[in-house]
């Protein structure tokens, strides 16, 4: 005999039964809880149900470990661009490799009037975290170009393609820029070879890694990790665990050194 669901006692136990179909610790579990948490709260602020379906100030989760995304190579991005046949799509990865782009940032690009002439800035603003309602203000964009076979800058005259208005692909509704390009990057076999080649090395390959590439090459480069954090639109406090393992802390150059150096 099949008995009946018991009612919850009160919002934590409504909670915890409502979230217990999703893994323990993953992303949709985090945004179902959240969600929750807001309706119960309007819920019992508008007298829709009792207090006790109050929900709880925190529910205690352990997330799992967050795989590392794989930074594409040049000589990767070279050869996307060369097998996308399609030339909206083509400057979209373009922009994405040489401006560390969110792909979602595509959809909010603009040329503006600088002291030394036009300049290319990104207007999307997004969640700082931390503070409530807190964003991240336009900024100035920095191309760092890919180098080609030989080490030479390749300059795909970016900006000045913008400002003849050459077209960008859609990226799907706001929000979904993400989505978009990664379902357009896995019909291509290439991103599949490269997918396998991230998961030898126990990364992830995804849109973003045109923005780690960024990330990882600014910081090879030796620029103040300030400098990198305002380029891509971050804090100081968001880039350095983002990005922490691409920061080089001199213990490679000091093991090194110390294999060079003669005995006395």
């Amino acid at each position: 005999m099949t008995h009946p669901t018991k009612k919850p006692a009160d919002g934590t136990d409504l909670m915890m039964k409502s979230i217990k179909h999703w893994e323990k610790g993953g992303r949709g579990r985090q945004i179902a809880r959240r969600v929750l948490k807001g309706f119960l709260e309007w819920a019992v602020m508008r007298g829709k149900l009792p207090t006790a379906y109050a929900p709880p100030a925190s529910v205690p989760e352990t997330r799992n470990d967050k795989r590392m995304g794989y930074p594409l190579n040049d000589a990767d991005i070279l050869q996307l661009v060369e097998n996308t046949p399609n030339e909206k799509w083509r400057f979209a990865i373009q922009l994405c490799a040489v401006y560390g782009l969110r792909p979602e940032e595509l959809r909010h690009l603009a040329i503006k009037e600088g002291l030394k002439g036009k300049e290319l800035w990104c207007n999307y603003q997004k969640s700082m975290g931390g503070v409530k309602g807190a964003k991240t203000k336009p900024r100035r964009l920095n191309p760092l170009f890919v180098l080609d076979m030989d080490g030479n800058p390749v300059d795909w005259k970016l900006q000045s393609r913008l400002e003849i208005g050459e077209a960008l692909p859609s990226v799907g509704k706001p929000g979904k820029g993400s989505e978009a390009f990664g379902t357009h990057l896995r019909r291509n076999p290439l991103w599949q070879q490269l997918r396998e080649k991230a998961e030898a090395t126990g990364e992830i390959l995804t849109p973003y890694s045109f923005r780690h590439r960024y990330a990882k090459q600014s910081h090879a480069k030796g620029f103040p990790i300030k400098n990198i954090a305002f380029s891509m639109g971050h804090t100081v406090d968001v880039h350095v665990p983002s990005y922490a393992r691409f920061i080089p802390d001199g213990t490679a150059d000091l093991y090194n050194k110390a294999n060079k150096t003669k005995a006395a």
